[in-house]
C-alpha cells in the first residue's frame, strides 16, 4: 500500500481537500477554514527536549504526512493555529501515541522559536523567563492532528491514551491526562453531501468498495460520480484496486459509465471462459474416441495451435 499512501499524502496536500476534511469535521460542512489561508510548513518535526542550549539534550524527528498552519476567523477575532493529517491505508494500533508524539514536538517547536526570538532580540526578562525562555505572556498556537483511515473497514483500534493504558482503575487515571485520537472513517460517514470537494465521491467509493450493489447505488445517486477528476478515480483505484479505466489524457471521468462497462467487459469474459471450456471438453472427448487433432480443427474451424491448447484443459 505504498503506492496508496504516496497518493493520500499528495491528495490531501491540496488546500481544498484539505480545507475541505476539516471543514466537515470540525464545523459540519460549513466553509469556515479557507484554501487561501492555508501554508505548507515543513513535514520534517525536528524537536529538542527543553533548554537546547544544553549539548546533552537530544534531538526527536518524525515526520508528518500533512502539515499546515490555518489562520480561522470568527466574529472580530481571528485564530491561528497548526493543522496536520495522518493518512492510514492500515490500522496502526499505537496511533494515539504516534500522535501525542508529533503534537507536543509541535508544540515544543513552538516554544524553541518563541526562546530563540527573545534571545535574538535579547528580551532576557526576568530571571524565570530567562531560563525558561518563554515569557510569561507567551501563547501557544493550537495543534490538531486528524487521522484518516482509508479503507471501508471500521477503525477497531485505541480512540485515547487511556485505551491503551493497562489500568481502568479511576483513581489512577485521574492523574494520567487522556490524549483522544480525532479520527476520521468513511464507515462513520452518512452525509457526504457536506463535503464541497471530490474528497466526498472518493470516500464514499471506498465506504461503499465491498458491496457491488451499494456502490452502484451509490454512484448513480450522486451526480459528482458523473465528473470525477482523474487524481480522485487514480486514488480510488490505489486504495480499493478497483482498475477503473482512465483514458489517455482524460481528466474528467463518468464513474456510470466506467462501472457500466467494467461489467460489460466481465460478463464478455464469463462468456468467452464458458466458450473456451466448452470446446476444451468436446475436444478432449473427440481424442478420446480416436480423432486426429488436425482432424477436429478443421471440424471446429480453429487454429492447430488453439485446439492443442484447448486440449490441455
Amino acid at each position: 500500500m505504498i503506492a496508496a499512501d504516496a497518493k493520500t499524502n499528495t491528495y490531501m496536500s491540496d488546500n481544498a481537500h484539505f480545507a475541505d476534511v476539516f471543514n466537515y469535521f470540525i464545523y459540519g460542512g460549513r466553509q469556515v477554514i479557507r484554501p487561501e489561508n492555508l501554508q505548507e510548513m515543513d513535514r520534517t518535526a525536528l524537536a529538542m527536549p527543553f533548554g537546547s542550549g544544553n549539548e546533552a539534550s537530544e534531538e526527536v524527528q518524525k515526520f508528518r504526512d500533512v502539515l499546515k498552519t490555518v489562520s480561522v476567523k470568527s466574529d472580530d477575532s481571528t485564530t491561528y493555529l497548526l493543522m496536520g493529517i495522518e493518512n492510514q491505508s492500515h490500522i496502526h494500533y499505537a496511533m494515539p501515541v504516534r500522535n501525542m508524539l508529533y503534537d507536543a514536538i509541535s508544540y515544543a517547536n513552538q516554544v524553541e522559536a518563541l526562546a530563540k526570538r527573545h534571545r535574538e532580540n535579547k528580551e532576557y526578562g526576568n530571571g524565570d523567563e530567562f531560563l525558561s525562555g518563554l515569557h510569561k505572556g507567551d501563547k501557544l498556537r493550537p495543534v490538531i492532528t486528524l487521522v484518516i483511515y482509508w479503507a471501508p473497514d471500521k477503525w477497531d483500534g485505541a480512540g485515547s491514551l487511556h485505551d491503551m493504558l493497562d489500568t481502568k482503575d479511576p483513581e489512577l487515571l485521574k492523574l494520567v491526562p487522556d490524549y483522544r485520537m480525532n479520527l476520521l472513517t468513511p464507515d462513520s460517514i452518512d452525509d457526504f453531501e457536506k463535503f464541497k470537494t471530490e474528497l466526498a465521491e472518493v470516500l464514499e467509493f471506498i465506504k461503499c468498495s465491498k458491496d457491488k450493489d451499494e456502490l452502484i447505488r451509490a454512484i448513480n445517486r450522486n451526480p459528482g460520480f458523473q465528473n470525477l477528476d482523474r487524481r480522485s478515480v487514480e486514488l480510488i483505484n490505489a486504495i480499493t484496486d478497483a482498475d477503473i479505466v482512465i483514458p489517455e489524457g482524460k481528466e474528467a471521468i463518468n464513474m456510470c459509465t466506467a462501472i457500466k462497462e467494467m461489467k460489460e467487459e466481465s460478463r464478455s469474459v464469463g462468456r468467452k471462459e464458458g466458450i473456451s471450456q466448452g470446446q476444451s471438453l468436446l475436444i478432449r472427448q473427440a481424442l478420446q474416441n480416436g480423432n486426429s487433432v488436425e482432424q477436429i480443427a478443421k471440424f471446429l474451424n480453429l487454429p492447430l495451435d488453439e485446439v492443442k491448447r484447448l486440449s490441455k484443459g
